[in-house]
């Protein structure tokens, strides 16, 4: 039988170097995706997810197995991105406002009114990753950590309220408003939650390529594993049979962006060895 991620704590603060390395293994993958959401760049996401697996290494002493040992490592993850220095991106500050604003000049200077006929599924893939990433900047941190929560990895309301240090009351609010902001925006203006609406990726995809935004030949959240890639016709034809909750969450979860590019196991097994942190050498 498998054991849990709990006994692997006791194993690991015991001295069990193979048990942290598990731990590491178990939850990369989800505090990756929340740090990708959170900073819209992959290479930024794995910096900052590397050091949220430091913090959870070196902390793992002051787990009090009150709960799942899984939220509270992506309560120290939340803190580290709410607290974090802004990417690149994030520096923009987008808001919806401004987004709104894109899509009115672009569609202003003639970008949206020719959609071509037979589109590149990879680039509409990027396209649409993109600009799912994009909208989630456009919210504020708190808000977008309550959406990337309650809408992407479907935390129940106690969880997300444990993670966040909220009441659940106040989780739920600010998931609704965060919620509501993005449903607003994509059902006045993407192709995919109404075909009349202006925004299609095919159509945007020329000026995004133009002006550096897009790279055909090393797309951002395409990897190279390319199977099962779902076209937008395909996606908004599924959606149509879902209500408004089902169409935003679907809609973000068929994002493709990628898996983590690093086996952050790798990492904790260097400290391991150099004993660098004393929480690391206490494993030799």
């Amino acid at each position: 039988m498998e054991k849990t991620t709990e006994q692997l704590v006791i194993e690991a603060v015991g001295g069990n170097r193979e048990s942290l390395e598990e731990i590491i293994r178990r939850i990369q993958g989800k505090i990756y995706g929340l740090a990708l959401r959170m900073v819209f760049h992959p290479a930024d996401a794995e910096d900052a997810t590397q050091e949220i697996l430091i913090k959870v290494t070196t902390h793992l002493k002051t787990f009090r197995f009150e709960g799942p040992f899984n939220a509270w490592a992506m309560k120290i993850a939340a803190n580290h991105l709410k607290s974090a220095r802004k990417g690149h991106m994030e520096k923009r500050e987008f808001t919806m406002e401004k987004v709104q604003e894109i899509v009115d000049r672009v569609e202003a200077m003639g970008w949206l009114s020719e959609i071509p006929g037979a589109p590149d599924p990879v680039m509409e893939v990027e396209v649409r990753s993109a600009c799912t990433q994009a909208l989630l900047l456009a919210l504020d941190r708190s808000h977008r950590m309550a959406f990337i929560l309650g809408v992407v990895m479907d935390v129940t309301s106690s969880e997300g309220a444990f993670i966040l240090e909220i009441s659940s009351a106040a989780y739920r609010k600010r998931l609704s408003r965060a919620r509501q902001k993005v449903a607003d925006f994509l059902n006045r203006n993407c192709g995919i939650f109404d075909d009349a609406n202006p925004c299609h990726c095919n159509a945007v995809l020329k000026g995004h390529v133009e002006r550096g935004w897009i790279n055909p030949q090393k797309p951002l959240f395409v990897g190279e594993n390319r199977e099962g890639l779902e076209g937008n016709e395909a996606l908004g034809a599924y959606m149509m049979e879902l209500d408004e909750l089902g169409r935003l969450a679907t809609f973000y979860k068929a994002a493709v962006l990628g898996e983590e590019r690093t086996d952050f196991s790798e990492m904790v097994k260097e400290l391991v060895e150099e004993g660098e942190y004393r929480v690391f050498s206490e494993l030799h």
